[in-house]
């Protein structure tokens, strides 16, 4: 009688165990292996495509998460991976859309929202950029790191007030965010360049919080 082959679930609860224990290319031979048995099984192919894209290799992250979402295209985390590859890969067109997916099938995921932003930035497409730091701000804790990226994109779109008020709430929240913002301001064809830096501060923390 043949033996029945291994759940999928059982290899990927092995694999996963690697990755928690920091053994990222014994996950992966695990991840094979279970391909073997469960050629078009989503879930091992999207660990998979998670370690090959973190292992930095693009074409075979690709390929596995295109076949991943082929089984369940409305899955968010595949959608992220799918973004973060295909980021990496310079398709910057096709990141957004997947990562634009993501965020509208799972709002409250605030990874995604930072990804798409980061692509928009990447685009060039500062407002849709900004939308996303704000969707992120509104489903997360405040965080000083994401402000500076919104001042960064609102002063890049020509809106300095705005930009200003987000460096500020990012300067209330953690000081020590007071040189990138500096740097960020001193951007010639963006900026505004603060001869004084106790001015700046001032300036920072005097806006509305």
């Amino acid at each position: 009688m043949d033996t029945p082959p291994v759940p999928a679930e059982k290899f990927l609860e092995l694999a996963i165990l690697h990755v928690n224990a920091g053994q990222p290319d014994r996950a992966r031979v695990i991840c094979d292996h279970a391909l073997t048995a469960h050629p078009t099984h989503p879930a091992v192919l999207q660990l998979l495509a998670q370690l090959e894209f973190d292992a930095g290799q693009l074409e075979d992250a690709s390929r596995h998460i295109a076949a991943s979402l082929m089984a369940r295209p409305d899955h968010a985390p595949s959608l992220l991976v799918a973004g973060g590859v295909a980021r990496a890969q310079g398709r910057l067109a096709d990141a957004a859309h997947a990562l634009s997916r993501a965020a509208a099938l799972a709002p409250a995921n605030g990874k995604a929202w930072f990804e798409l932003a980061l692509v928009r930035q990447d685009l060039r497409d500062f407002d849709g950029a900004a939308e996303a730091l704000r969707k992120l701000l509104r489903v997360a804790p405040p965080r000083a790191e994401v402000e500076v990226n919104l001042g960064i994109v609102l002063q890049e779109a020509g809106r300095m007030d705005e930009a200003m008020d987000a460096y500020g709430r990012a300067y209330h929240l953690r000081e020590d965010t007071f040189g990138r913002i500096a740097h960020a301001l001193s951007t010639p064809s963006a900026g505004r360049l603060w001869l004084n830096l106790d001015d700046l501060r001032a300036a920072l923390r005097g806006t509305t919080t």
